[in-house]
């Protein structure tokens, strides 16, 4: 028998491709509508966004590549752990007190995992290509190296199929907002929530997160709701004037789509030659 074509599901994943990577281009173009009209910072690089933008596309189209790897380690992790724990209701109120349930577990999962990437240095490799950005805007979303989803989908989002046996729509309506506070919260957007910005990630909260300044290092790390670094002590609240500038604090970035790709490899050539930024540890508030 021979075995059958892999054209089709070659045309499945480029479709899911595409269709992520067009609502992706038509947040950003949302987005980039309101930063023009209340920017955070003005005459920002167009080069700069352009190569994000692409960046996104390719980063897209690598986390749809890894889909049948990850999609089979979630399913091993799961049955090897005795998935579904818990059962969550799907129904009525009961659905209610589930999203709420998953959207908690997902998001303080982000948040230690985002912890681990500022502190072991094989994950801050990776991660700083999302910090390298010089420039805060909603380009910078997708602005992660590629194999950051491949751990992810295979460590982290396994272990909510571990804890909960949900009807998975719960499971994707979460998604849908975490997508939605990621784009906002990356937003050049000058906008004071008041007492209300340590209630969710926003332009003002997430700023400081990738701030070059040595005082914010390692603060703000939530990826939806500020009570995780209110109650993990690693919380800073944005004064009503504090807006700087972000980056690396060696100023290193990518200047090529390539150079966005092989991102680790070139960070280590400039650890051996002893330049760029290592993680900073945790500072105290007493530091601040």
């Amino acid at each position: 028998m021979f075995a059958s074509s892999p054209l089709p599901d070659l045309l499945n994943h480029a479709s899911f491709w595409l269709r992520a990577y067009a609502l992706g281009l038509a947040m950003m173009a949302v987005g980039a509508a309101l930063e023009r009209r209340w920017p955070a910072a003005r005459l920002q690089s167009r080069a700069g966004q352009r190569l994000n933008v692409a960046y996104a596309g390719v980063y897209l189209a690598m986390v749809e590549a890894m889909k049948p790897l990850t999609a089979a380690a979630s399913i091993a992790i799961v049955n090897a752990l005795g998935g579904g724990m818990v059962v969550l209701n799907s129904r009525g109120w009961g659905a209610v007190a589930s999203f709420v349930i998953v959207l908690l577990t997902i998001d303080v999962l982000e948040y230690a995992f985002h912890r681990l990437q500022h502190t072991w240095p094989v994950l801050w490799k990776l991660h700083s290509l999302h910090h390298s950005a010089l420039e805060f805007n909603i380009t910078v979303t997708w602005r992660h190296h590629w194999v950051e989803s491949l751990i992810k989908g295979c460590l982290l989002y396994p272990l909510v199929g571990v804890l909960f046996k949900v009807d998975p729509w719960i499971v994707g309506a979460t998604s849908v907002v975490f997508m939605l506070g990621n784009y906002f919260a990356h937003m050049n957007l000058r906008i004071d929530l008041g007492r209300c910005v340590t209630w969710i990630n926003n332009p003002h909260y997430h700023r400081l997160h990738h701030s070059n300044r040595t005082e914010h290092f390692n603060h703000n790390f939530t990826q939806l709701l500020p009570l995780w670094d209110h109650l993990f002590d690693t919380q800073w609240v944005p004064a009503s004037e504090e807006w700087p500038a972000s980056g690396l604090d060696d100023g290193a970035q990518p200047h090529s789509l390539l150079e966005a790709f092989c991102w680790p490899l070139r960070l280590h050539a400039e650890r051996a030659a002893g330049l760029g930024r290592k993680p900073v540890p945790v500072l105290d508030k007493e530091t601040k």
